[in-house]
């Protein structure tokens, strides 16, 4: 029996896939004095315990496209097991933003519908004001639920954030959470398979002074504990970190980024996931900045072997852009890793062995990881289908495996998305 209609407890979903994510969720509600706990394991008992406690329960979670039958169990356990006087499920992430009604069709309350670091905290006092009660239509920003019809409701969208008011890190005990910094968010491109732009648009960016209060955080707190500081960062591109024209990088801001950051004891990594880099904007100068950071690997996305496949991607690059990058970057004694798919829309046999050939020719001094294309929520190719893999490439990419000429998560990849 639930005894104060105000005392609640917010419960977040911990899932190693998403726990980038976690840590600036987790973050702003300590900013916005929520409190929460983490959910790590069995979801039902551990809301039970809280329940019998006399606690109303809003449950979160991030929603991601390759965990949603997870996602769904979670939901019908919670909807099977508890009422929503009882426990209330908030779901957010790419998958969320770019098909909300499927997740709330799963079961959900609601969904947040984009950045979530001032939706989320808004939506629990929103709810806690008004007792918690789901008969009171809600008209925050950015969110998403279903009406007395089952229909859509979506409200207006939110205005983005600015990074540098928002810290990536959580310090909540006993479970503090450290990820690598998010320094922009959004993407200049408008490639057709990926959530990125269409979820957030242009880029913004974390000034240098707030990177570097993060870092400084960091060290502060591993240090001590007589831990390595490793700082990674988290872009769509990284080499477009505060460039001003789309294709150009800023060259005297990344290296001003990396001369600040080599003040501190750390080991600095650029380039590398989830930070990875486009290949035309691989230039001498770009290579120069790679001499002062601590990676020799960097991750560059190549994406076909084909020029049509790379034209209909909407990718902004050619094939020979992605071939000048791995010459600049082994020349200089660095190990490049290529991603490439397969499987994505308009593809023939003739596109596919282009891009086998490619990855082949590569592989003699880089890396090569192989994806297979899954229609992701949001995106233009969202209602597309995957072109399957012809027998023969398929047993080639078999081929290329076992030589470690390539790796990956393609099979798990292929097996989810299930080609005709």
């Amino acid at each position: 029996m639930l005894k104060d209609v105000n005392k609640y407890v917010v419960l977040l979903y911990w899932d190693k896939i998403t726990w980038y994510a976690f840590g600036a969720i987790s973050a702003s509600l300590s900013q916005h004095n929520i409190p929460f706990e983490v959910i790590k394991g069995e979801v039902t008992k551990t809301i039970e315990n809280w329940t019998s406690k006399g606690y109303r329960v809003i449950y979160g979670e991030s929603s991601r496209n390759m965990t949603l039958s997870e996602l769904k169990t979670r939901l019908k356990s919670l909807n099977d097991n508890f009422s929503s006087t009882e426990v209330i499920s908030v779901i957010g992430g790419p998958h969320a933003s770019g098909n909300p009604l499927e997740i709330l069709k799963m079961g959900a309350n609601f969904v947040v519908i984009g950045e979530g670091e001032v939706t989320f905290p808004e939506l629990i006092h929103s709810l806690s004001k008004q007792h918690f009660s789901l008969h009171h239509p809600l008209t925050i920003p950015g969110i998403g639920y279903l009406d007395t019809n089952d229909d859509l409701v979506q409200t207006s969208a939110r205005p983005r954030i600015d990074l540098n008011h928002y810290c990536p890190y959580s310090v909540h005990e006993p479970f503090p959470l450290h990820p690598p910094i998010e320094i922009m968010r959004g993407c200049a491109f408008r490639c057709r398979f990926c959530q990125v732009p269409y979820m957030y648009g242009n880029p913004k960016f974390r000034s240098i002074d707030a990177i570097l209060k993060i870092i400084e955080h960091y060290y502060e707190y591993f240090h001590p504990l007589k831990k390595q500081v490793d700082i990674r960062f988290i872009a769509p591109n990284s080499l477009g970190y505060m460039e001003k024209k789309r294709g150009i990088p800023n060259i005297p801001i990344l290296k001003e980024l990396v001369q600040q950051i080599r003040q501190y004891d750390v080991r600095l990594f650029l380039g590398t996931f989830p930070s990875e880099v486009r290949p035309e904007y691989i230039t001498e100068d770009i290579v120069s900045i790679f001499s002062s950071v601590d990676n020799t690997q960097i991750s560059v996305g190549f994406q076909s072997g084909s020029d049509k496949i790379l034209h209909d991607m909407r990718r902004g690059h050619t094939v020979d852009a992605g071939m000048r990058a791995y010459d600049l970057l082994t020349s200089q004694g660095y190990t490049p890793v290529f991603d490439f798919i397969l499987g994505t829309p308009s593809e023939t046999e003739q596109d596919q062995w282009d891009t086998l050939e490619v990855m082949r020719d590569l592989g003699r001094k880089a890396r090569v990881r192989l994806h297979y294309f899954m229609p992701l929520p949001g995106t233009p190719w969202s209602s597309e289908k995957p072109v399957p893999l012809f027998p023969q490439v398929h047993s080639e990419i078999g081929r290329l495996a076992h030589d470690e000429i390539l790796s990956g998560d393609f099979d798990r990849q292929y097996s989810f998305s299930k080609p005709e």
